[in-house]
């Protein structure tokens, strides 16, 4: 069975699942971070936006370059979707390792730049530091996930990601413990474990891409790359371009946060950590969906790639609404895991409630703009989504919190107004069709 004719359940199932284990990586940090210092954990966490922008570029380069994949393999021009692969393979190596070289330099001034005091600051540049040697391995890690999933063999992705959870909890205890004779490394540790987490990854999901999809590098595909790589650049830099966008408006928010005291920051940053669990059904089928579409696109099957989408929106909108009431309702208990400061858990648990409101219409968005990609639409949703989200997006989440006094519930809900904007520009640009014109084909 080919992969357009798959099921967006069939599909979607194990990359739900592979996002579900994945959010406990964020979260197990944090956890052990907490357990040294909750300032350790706040510094840490301010300065994760920085790393989610540097790693969203590199996933939506390599999700741009499986989606062209994916056209070509739906239309059955294998050769072509061979050298595409290689193509992204190569280019998102190097993108790691440029963003290596970019980071490591103002690793000591970053944390700065966003405000953090004296304290967090120094543990946000001990975190920056260390797992800046890792970006390439992260790199081919998102790289291999995408084009496993391409080809459909989505449950390679999710053991994968067990491999890396289970490593990454297995080496914090090493590090921080002290085992084998080693010191307790602290911060450090948190961050070297992770960064090997992420080459053991990599190891294991470039050993699945060359077993299971016989991948081969051949010496004719680097000649046809020239040909390819300017469909690559067309959708992959603005695909890039957006979510890049969108994570430096979360820095922009946490500055705010950082601006509202260290209270508010912690809160922030525990309560986004159980936030992001209402938003892995709809991470895992809006992938899903973005591999239906790209293969129905390049087999110019149009209706059912329409299809696809509304299905996938649906689910991924009510499900989501409904995890993030539910991770509301249980909010103070879940809070507890990280703290035991009542007013940490109090003002958590508020945002937790803020983030019913958020999640239905950033689930719309996550779907909208995966399939606008996957059809070779990225300059819309990069270009029209970032100016929203820096122009209405901003002042609502200003007008929020600073005029009305809102605070952080303001900043929160002022999120929330950023992604109902895009979801309904988005959706009507979808409506109007022009991504059936934009294929690679």
């Amino acid at each position: 069975m080919q992969v357009k004719d798959r099921s967006l359940f069939s599909l979607s199932w194990p990359l739900i699942l592979t996002f579900g284990v994945g959010m406990f990586q964020p979260i197990m940090d944090s956890w052990f971070l907490s357990r040294t210092s909750e300032v350790a954990a706040a510094g840490v966490g301010a300065v994760l936006p920085i790393l989610g922008a540097l790693f969203m570029a590199i996933q939506a380069f390599s999700q741009a370059g499986a989606s062209i994949a994916s056209q070509y393999l739906g239309g059955n021009y294998s050769r072509h979707a061979r050298v595409t692969q290689t193509m992204i393979i190569i280019g998102s190596f190097l993108l790691g390792i440029s963003m290596t070289l970019l980071i490591l330099p103002f690793s000591s001034s970053i944390s700065r730049w966003i405000g953090l005091e004296p304290t967090p600051a120094a543990y946000a540049e001990q975190f920056l530091f260390v797992t800046a040697f890792g970006f390439a391995f992260r790199a081919l890690q998102t790289t291999y996930t995408a084009l496993i999933a391409t080809h459909g063999l989505t449950i390679w992705n999710l053991i994968g990601n067990i491999i890396t959870i289970a490593s990454n909890a297995f080496l914090n205890v090493v590090f921080l413990e002290g085992w084998f004779g080693l010191p307790q490394l602290g911060v450090h540790g948190v961050a070297l474990a992770t960064a090997i987490s992420w080459l053991i990854s990599a190891i294991f999901l470039g050993f699945i891409l060359k077993t299971k999809i016989h991948h081969k590098n051949q010496r004719s595909d680097f000649k046809r790359i020239r040909v390819i790589l300017p469909d690559w650049i067309r959708i992959g830099l603005p695909a890039a371009a957006e979510p890049f966008s969108f994570q430096l408006f979360q820095i922009f928010i946490t500055a705010m946060v950082v601006h509202l005291g260290t209270l508010a920051m912690t809160s922030r940053i525990f309560s986004a950590n159980l936030a992001a669990l209402a938003v892995i059904l709809s991470v895992g089928l809006g992938s899903g969906n973005q591999i239906l579409v790209a293969h129905l696109v390049g087999a110019h099957d149009y209706k059912k790639a329409n299809r696809r989408l509304h299905q996938s929106l649906i689910i991924s909108c009510i499900s989501s609404f409904l995890i993030a009431l539910t991770v509301a309702l249980l909010g103070p208990r879940l809070m507890t895991i990280f703290t035991s400061n009542p007013e940490v858990i109090q003002i958590g648990a508020a945002c937790l409630w803020c983030d019913v409101v958020l999640q239905p219409f950033k689930a719309a968005n996550i779907v909208i703009t995966s399939s606008l990609r996957a059809a070779g639409d990225s300059s819309f949703p990069a270009i029209v989504g970032s100016g929203m989200m820096w122009t209405l997006g901003v002042g609502s989440a200003l007008f929020l919190a600073f005029v009305l006094d809102l605070g952080i519930i303001g900043l929160w809900l002022g999120m929330a107004c950023d992604e109902f904007y895009r979801s309904i520009v988005n959706y009507i640009r979808w409506r109007k069709g022009r991504w059936q014109t934009l294929g690679v084909m």
